[in-house]
């Protein structure tokens, strides 16, 4: 059971972060839809949690690429480049219009990009630190902002396609550190963890489709957030998780590199320049609501074909013989 409680809470971290906080990837996937869209979704993460930790203790030894393709090969890591590619950009230009925003300085985003660079060359244990403080900042956060809000209306759609879509967005990443986490983890210690984190993820998605139903910026849970009188807080709580989202997934998509550019400092480096020319051409928004969606579509396709391989090879094991 403690087993799968932490593995939960480590997807649920991976999940939450800088879009989550902002809200802006709730307006892009669950525009006019029910709360209740936003409930199964999380639970179709819980899922995905629970799938890819069994793919993780059935692939064993090999990585998800070569679970996948029998022999390593570049489809996972190009895929996983992509969609930590498109965080990282999206990231870069948030640290700038939040900073903005709330203090009225510039050039945090590029002070924000060296600064996690310097900590994806050096490790991640400062990272595990950060995170450990930003997670239960986030949901504190968002409770705070869903109470104080007051009264919601709960009408809205019930398409389920947006809520599959983030979750195929959101999967790669986070899929990667379950699968890791599966392969020392009990089937009923996965299922905890699948369990927990679809609770928790469902729960915090409703309030925040309730919060930014009405909200049109950039960041909807700080315009929302700022209306209440708690813009200096909101501004310090999504910056954290900003800067944790930004290097974790600079670190990801930097590691994706490793086989082309050997060196990580020139890998990381790689990565940071070649973001810079994406965040002078589009806003956060449009980095968010153009790309994103690029990442559902990578996430869907790394689902299908690990899908296809899981069932083959349990089906080759007898486990769906009659």
């Amino acid at each position: 059971m403690k087993e799968g409680f932490k593995a939960g809470s480590v997807f649920v971290g991976t999940v939450i972060g800088a879009g989550f906080a902002t809200g802006r990837e709730v307006v892009l996937y669950f525009k006019n839809c029910s709360p209740a869209v936003g409930v199964a979704a999380g639970l179709f993460l819980g899922a995905l949690c629970y799938f890819f930790m069994r793919v993780g203790a059935l692939a064993g030894d090999d990585n998800l690429d070569g679970f996948i393709l029998k022999k390593r090969g570049y489809l996972f890591d190009a895929l996983m480049f992509i969609c930590s590619f498109i965080t990282f950009t999206a990231m870069f230009s948030g640290a700038e219009v939040l900073i903005m925003s709330t203090f009225n300085i510039s050039h945090i985003g590029i002070l924000s990009v060296v600064l996690a660079a310097f900590i994806a060359v050096s490790g991640m244990k400062s990272m595990k630190l950060l995170n450990a403080l930003a997670v239960p900042l986030i949901i504190v956060f968002i409770t705070m902002i869903f109470i104080k809000n007051g009264e919601y209306t709960k009408v809205g759609n019930l398409n389920p396609f947006g809520g599959v879509a983030y979750g195929a967005m959101n999967i790669l990443p986070a899929g990667a550190v379950m699968a890791r986490l599966g392969k020392s983890t009990s089937k009923k210690g996965a299922a905890v963890a699948g369990c927990t984190s679809g609770v928790m993820l469902s729960v915090m998605l409703a309030m925040i489709i309730l919060v930014v139903q009405n909200q049109h910026g950039e960041m909807p849970m700080f315009d929302a957030a700022s209306a209440k009188g708690l813009k200096v807080a909101a501004g310090a709580v999504i910056y954290l998780a900003v800067f944790t989202t930004m290097v974790s997934a600079l670190e990801n998509a930097a590691d994706c590199l490793i086989k082309i550019v050997p060196d990580k400092r020139l890998s990381t480096l790689t990565v940071c320049l070649m973001a810079y020319p994406c965040v002078l051409i589009f806003s956060f928004s449009q980095l968010v609501d153009y790309f994103y969606p690029v990442s559902s579509v990578a996430g869907i396709l790394t689902l299908l074909l690990l899908a296809a391989r899981f069932y083959l090879i349990r089906r080759r094991d007898g486990v769906f013989t009659t």
